[in-house]
């Protein structure tokens, strides 16, 4: 069992609200009725969650811990450095996000858990791929993800890794690219691609954004699509005219 790609979309949207320190450690979808236990969390350079489901009866599922990552801090000079440096290879974000993985395995251990998932967003994607491929994480969902290709290119990712991540691992992305194409033309070169039609405005950060694709269960809402006269990946010829 693992979480959903649009579970851990909504998950991505809690993180750096519930990675501080005096914030609740129950996570509640006001949607679904879906509740999380925070398991673990750090506000720094990196933010990040680590969450298992709570189910009805108030147990938490520790087989289904989930770590979501979040992208680059905008105005925190750091991170904003961290994704410059990522032009050339990997993002400084991944000792950080392999030591929080580390310390999350050795809380979710002590109650037979696992590490089901994992998410990032923009610089962090690359570096969570990395991560959830070295310890064979059975589901990757990132978003955006900033200097893939250069990862690759340097190889911080590796072909095994690669390998991994193409069975594994679903990126979503818009077909603009505004971002991500100023790092090696946005390519990702890991992983299946859920690309959905992007905003065509002169905005570059509006669809640069973990919430930007409209997710059903694993994959694009086609039917939202169809309905909003937008593309996206899964759809038939007959569907995108």
């Amino acid at each position: 069992m693992a979480l959903t790609d649009k579970q851990m979309q909504y998950l991505q949207g809690q993180i750096q609200k519930y990675c501080q320190d005096d914030i609740k450690t129950i996570i509640t979808n006001e949607k679904t009725g879906e509740k999380y236990k925070v398991i673990n969390k750090v506000d720094d350079t990196t933010q990040a969650i680590a969450v298992a489901p709570v189910k009805k009866d108030g147990s938490v599922d520790y087989s289904q811990t989930s770590i979501a990552v979040y992208g680059t801090q905008p105005g925190l000079n750091t991170s904003t450095g961290n994704a410059i440096k990522a032009f050339g290879g990997m993002t400084p974000q991944y000792s950080d996000i392999k030591k929080f993985y580390d310390k999350t395995a050795k809380k979710v251990s002590k109650h037979e858990g696992m590490i089901s998932n994992m998410s990032g967003y923009s610089q962090s994607g690359p570096a969570v791929a990395k991560v959830a491929a070295q310890h064979k994480v059975g589901k990757i969902t990132n978003f955006a993800d900033w200097g893939a290709q250069a990862a690759y290119d340097h190889g911080d990712i590796t072909k095994k890794e690669k390998a991994y991540l193409d069975k594994h691992a679903t990126v979503y992305t818009d077909s603009d690219k505004d971002l991500t194409w100023a790092n090696k033309g946005g390519k990702i070169p890991y992983g299946k691609q859920a690309v959905v039609e992007g905003k065509h405005d002169l905005n570059p950060i509006g669809d640069h954004d973990y919430a930007y694709a409209q997710i059903k269960g694993n994959g694009p809402d086609i039917n939202w699509y169809i309905k909003h006269h937008q593309f996206c990946s899964g759809m038939t010829k007959a569907q995108s005219v």
